[in-house]
């Protein structure tokens, strides 16, 4: 795959005062830091919980038929068998987690100017502080 999942769609901060508005037509998501932050957690949550299902999926492709007979051969290793199942669910996960780990790195980057700048006008109140005591 070499489209991003997300190619051509913005992630906004509405409270970001330096990223402003949305552009008019943009695709995209825009909503307030604390949303990007609570669904950012969500997905952080959610990509262990596959990463734990890929691993565990692995032995699902790996299964070795309990007998050398042609019904449990067939069975495990033969179309539709439990080894192809195991790798058809291992490919989803794939899929699932790449979907998340680019979500993720999204909303880290909108996170980032948003948090970026909250330290600038933390900083500014300071030196604004400073200046007047």
């Amino acid at each position: 795959m070499t489209d991003s999942f997300f190619s051509g769609v913005g992630f906004w901060a509405t409270d970001a005062p330096s990223v402003g508005a949305p552009p008019a037509g943009g695709q995209g998501f825009a909503m307030s830091s604390a949303e990007m932050r609570a669904m950012l957690k969500k997905a952080v949550d959610l990509r262990i919980t596959i990463q734990q299902q890929r691993d565990a999926a692995q032995v699902l492709s790996q299964a070795t038929p309990p007998a050398r007979e042609p019904a449990s051969t067939n069975a495990v290793v033969g179309p539709n068998g439990v080894n192809e199942a195991g790798r058809f669910y291992q490919g989803h996960l794939d899929y699932q987690y790449k979907y998340l780990s680019e979500l993720i790195k999204r909303l880290r980057k909108a996170l980032g100017m948003v948090e970026a700048a909250d330290q600038q006008a933390a900083d500014d109140t300071k030196k604004t502080s400073g200046d007047f005591e």
